[in-house]
């Protein structure tokens, strides 16, 4: 895959395990965990692995189209993408702190 294509995944992940570190309410993982933050609205970004089922996928953007929030398809093409695959293809960066 050409560097810049991979560029904006790389970046965006950079960010997800930046604020994972830092600012952990900010930052959720797991299909149903990301599922009901996309209800309550507190979702800015999803970002699901391409290895994700596409029926789950399409589920996804349907939930964040309501919610003004963005899905983005990560590739298994980098070390980051493989991360996130490894942590169970999904994760979202929320628009505010949520505490459990």
């Amino acid at each position: 895959m050409a560097a810049e294509e991979v560029m904006p995944e790389k970046k965006i992940m950079g960010r997800f395990f930046d604020m994972l570190s830092k600012e952990p309410n900010k930052v959720t993982y797991g299909l149903e965990e990301v599922k009901k933050q996309l209800e309550m609205g507190s979702v800015e970004v999803v970002l699901v692995s391409e290895a994700m089922d596409d029926d789950v996928i399409e589920q996804l953007e349907d939930m964040a189209s309501t919610m003004n929030s963005e899905v983005m398809i990560i590739s298994v093409d980098t070390r980051e993408g493989v991360q996130l695959r490894d942590m169970g293809k999904i994760v979202a960066i929320l628009r505010y702190e949520v505490h459990a």
